[in-house]
Parts: C-alpha cells; sequence; structure tokens
C-alpha cells in the first residue's frame, strides 16, 4: 500500500506512457470514467493478436454479450488479481450466453508475456479470448471507453482504474463494474444489462429480473429497485385486505 501511495505521488499527467516527476502530485480523479460520456459508445473492430492466432473484437464478441477488461501482462497486483475473481465469479454462469476478452494496454506486452499470464491463472474457459492490441489500437480503445493509465519509470509499474466493461451483442459500451472483488450478482445482472438492446425469447426471463434492480453508479453495484419493493408491499396489503374481508364476509354468513 506503501508503495502504491508512493507511486500516486508521483503522476502529473494524465496520458498514457507519461513520464512521471519528482516534483509530481496526483489527484485520483484524473483516473475516474465519466460513464455518462461513454455508455452506448461502439468500439471499433480492433485487430487482436491472441496465442491462437490473429482475429478482431468482432469476431470475439460473437454477438453475444461480452465482459471486457483492459490490464498488462507483467502486472503482479491488481491485473491478476481481477481476473481471477472474475474467473470465481462467472463459473457458474453459462459460457454459452457471454464471451469474456482481457486486452493489454500496455504496448511492450507480446504472446509470451500473455501465455505466462495465462499460465497462471490455470484452467480458463473456452468463451475466454486474452489479446494483443497495435500500439494505434491502443490509445484508440482506451480513449474510447474513458480508460487513463500512467506508467512510473522508476517503479516500472502502471497506474490505472480496475474496471470491467460489459459490451452489448454490437460492440457498444452497455455497463462499468469498478473494483478488483466483482459480485457474481452484479456480473450476471450486468451482462443482462449488456443485452438489453436486443431481447429474445430466451432472455425475457432475465429481463423481468433486471427490472427488480437498478446499478447504483456511487457503489458500482445493482440495488433492488425501491419502487419494485413499494410495489410489492402494496400487492400485499391488497392481498391481506382481500383476505381479511373473504374471511369476514364467510363469518357473517356462519
Amino acid at each position: 500500500m506503501k508503495r502504491l501511495l508512493f507511486i500516486l505521488l508521483l503522476v502529473h499527467l494524465a496520458y498514457p506512457y507519461g513520464n512521471l516527476s519528482k516534483d509530481s502530485y496526483f489527484d485520483p480523479s484524473v483516473l475516474e470514467i465519466n460513464q455518462d460520456l461513454y455508455l452506448g459508445k461502439k468500439l471499433k473492430d480492433y485487430t487482436i493478436l491472441t496465442d491462437r492466432g490473429w482475429t478482431s473484437l468482432y469476431k470475439v464478441i460473437d454477438n453475444k454479450p461480452t465482459i471486457l477488461q483492459l490490464a498488462y501482462y507483467t502486472c503482479d497486483a491488481s491485473c491478476p488479481i481481477l481476473t481471477e475473481n472474475l474467473l470465481k465469479a462467472v463459473k457458474d454462469l453459462d459460457g454459452k450466453k457471454f464471451n469474456v476478452v482481457v486486452l493489454s494496454f500496455d504496448k511492450r506486452d507480446n504472446i509470451d508475456t500473455l501465455k505466462a499470464f495465462k499460465k497462471k491463472l490455470g484452467n480458463v474457459p473456452d468463451n475466454w479470448t486474452f489479446g494483443v492490441l497495435q500500439e494505434e489500437d491502443i490509445k484508440d480503445i482506451t480513449q474510447s471507453v474513458g480508460f487513463k493509465f500512467f506508467f512510473s519509470e522508476r517503479d516500472k509499474t502502471f497506474v490505472h482504474p480496475n474496471t470491467l466493461i460489459f459490451l452489448s451483442p454490437d460492440a457498444k459500451v452497455m455497463r462499468y463494474l469498478f473494483g478488483t472483488f466483482p459480485r457474481a450478482k452484479d456480473i450476471n445482472l450486468a451482462l443482462i444489462d449488456a443485452q438489453r438492446e436486443k431481447p429474445s425469447i430466451n432472455n425475457i426471463v432475465d429481463l423481468a429480473l433486471l427490472a427488480c434492480y437498478r446499478y447504483d453508479p456511487s457503489r458500482s453495484r445493482y440495488t433492488i429497485d425501491p419502487l419494485v419493493i413499494f410495489a410489492m408491499m402494496g400487492f400485499g396489503l391488497l392481498g391481506i385486505t382481500a383476505l381479511l374481508t373473504l374471511t369476514y364476509k364467510k363469518a357473517q354468513e356462519v
């Protein structure tokens, strides 16, 4: 923690690969993602180099809701922690209904660092893709989703947000979940949220479930919608009233 605070104190400019001055200071707000600026924005079809060869973002998405994690493969802290926790959180979900793509924002990453990162994770499901981007595409995709990061030459460490970005089947940014310990419930609801523009018979029940929740950006999680609670209480009171009325009428008849 002390090391991270020291790194943060050195940050000065909010642009990729920026060199850090000894006299720098850091305003944490520069790393915050203003979700309203990026929600609904469609990403380009970036070319991706994976351990299985060249592909594209759209092929990886494959017309399914997709979880995007931007990371760097030599990270020994938050990146693998978030990836490992994501693996645990989605282990009980049907992998045929969604995809996960992890892309490096470090221009120095290559297939070797990708494979080493992936190997540490152990068994990875088939619906997961790890990729390396071309340098110009790194700049484009990070700017397209509001992802800012900094590199400390002194500590050889990136400072960056820890976030999962949920994409619609047609590659639109639909939701962000922040933090390194995502909850399985939030991930499931965010995947449903990511597909709400293209409802189908198969996900009508899921969409009905989503209607009971609302996303709280201040907590980066889904919470029960108070309106649903009040509605349920109202229906409950109506039911109790009807039951008491019926019981009273039967008692009068006797």
